[in-house]
């Protein structure tokens, strides 16, 4: 039996047809091991670097413009519904897969963006020692960290980009307070996942901007970190009740319900071959969650034939008009339209989108005659543009009720700090 499948993309530019093969291998039947996908920061220096070094063998191959392509033409099939977390988990699983056919020690990690939810520029993941922040004025091309001046080449040809929020600043992202009230208040698997996705996850995507706020993200591999992260909330959902590794509920895209035994666009594969990571062809588990039990399923009804061909003949994975080469471009061959784009738009933000300012309170020093020194509140990430939720396939309306959910858990956060300050004076 084949390795895995290749899925040849062909694209005619003029009389020049160029050709790029983007591997998905087959999920194994068993697990020889469970694999532990940690926090990136807590990774050791050596093991870092296998994973930086990885990545940049992925991108020079091509693959990460194969990634983004599959995500963006099939966005609508996989957001703003519920096939969302397991069709999620399925293409990390890919993206991890290739991984390992390059270094099978090497295992994809995740971005905690909890962490440093209130001051996203202090998290050392978008620094220079790991994948670099905002993109340069101008163009928004991102030169410093692993991915410093990668190409890309869908869905056009240009520099890999971001172009955080508000100019200088992402705004705040969701403190894991406010992710882990809504896993325990939400007992649906359809509920959950509009919760979440409409929430924590959407707000991460449209504070970094550039590529990271299109549906090609994953053009950028902090994607799968990203997403890893969404994933390990899913899992930790998971953990809380047993049923949850067995059962899904809600819609697809077109509004037909989905059990288990549903397709997941694309791969082919029923979402419940999804739903235990340890289970058959995932294979892995979480540094701080419990292993999940072990339920016995079926062997995933796999319909490649079906399903791959469609998709591949809806858009031919959408690059008709576009080159798809595999070794990437530096940033300086970005193209002279990109170079002119934001030209007037020297601090890279929206007109009129501005990040409020915090309010502070005053702490008094701990010795005799020492001045107050003043703390400010933790602003809440605020609410998501109406016409990029609508273009992303998100829920405005779901979205407006997590930015109160968020807000309010924010408030509770700082009357807490207050208190605090007003009883140590």
């Amino acid at each position: 039996m084949l390795k895995y499948v290749c899925i040849a993309l062909a694209v005619i530019v003029g009389e020049v047809v160029a050709k790029s093969v983007f591997p998905m291998p087959r999920l194994s039947q068993s697990c020889t091991k469970i694999v532990v996908r940690r926090d990136i920061t807590t990774l050791s220096p050596d093991e870092q670097q296998r994973f930086f070094r990885v990545v940049r063998e992925m991108h020079r191959r091509g693959w990460m413009d194969g990634f983004g392509s599959m995500h963006d033409h099939i966005s609508h099939q996989v957001h703003g519904n519920d096939q969302f977390f397991a069709w999620h988990r399925r293409f990390l699983r890919h993206f991890e897969t290739l991984m390992q056919e390059i270094d099978p020690n090497v295992v994809l990690p995740y971005w905690n963006w909890g962490t440093f939810w209130q001051n996203p520029l202090a998290d050392p993941v978008l620094s220079s020692q790991f994948f670099g922040g905002n993109g340069r004025p101008g163009d928004n091309c991102v030169m410093e960290g692993t991915e410093a001046r990668w190409g890309r080449n869908y869905p056009t040809k240009n520099c890999l980009t971001r172009k955080f929020r508000y100019g200088t600043s992402t705004g705040s992202f969701w403190p894991m307070r406010a992710v882990r009230d809504v896993m325990k208040t939400t007992k649906s698997h359809a509920q959950f996942r509009s919760r979440i996705e409409n929430g924590a996850h959407g707000i991460v995507h449209l504070g970094l901007g550039g590529d990271f706020e299109t549906m090609w993200a994953p053009v950028d591999v902090l994607f799968f970190l990203h997403h890893a992260m969404i994933d390990k909330i899913w899992a930790e959902w998971q953990a809380q009740d047993p049923q949850r590794f067995q059962n899904v509920d809600g819609y697809d895209s077109v509004r037909q319900p989905i059990t288990a035994d549903s397709i997941m666009p694309f791969y082919g594969e029923d979402i419940g071959s999804t739903l235990v990571t340890n289970g058959p062809g995932y294979c892995y588990t979480y540094d701080d969650l419990p292993t999940p039990p072990a339920v016995p399923r079926n062997k995933p009804k796999i319909m490649m034939s079906m399903n791959v061909s469609a998709n591949l003949t809806d858009a031919n994975i959408g690059l008709q008009q576009q080159s798809f080469v595999s070794q990437g471009h530096e940033a300086e061959q970005a193209s002279a339209d990109n170079e002119q784009a934001d030209s007037g738009d020297q601090d890279n933000a929206e007109a009129g989108d501005e990040q409020p300012a915090a309010e502070g309170f005053f702490v008094k020093g701990h010795g005799s005659g020492e001045a107050k020194a003043k703390i400010m509140d933790f602003v809440p990430p605020q609410p998501m543009d109406q016409s990029w939720l609508k273009q992303s396939h998100y829920d405005p309306a779901e979205a407006a009720r997590m930015q109160k959910l968020v807000s309010n858990v924010v408030a509770e956060i700082n009357a807490e700090r207050r208190q605090v300050a007003s009883i140590s004076k």
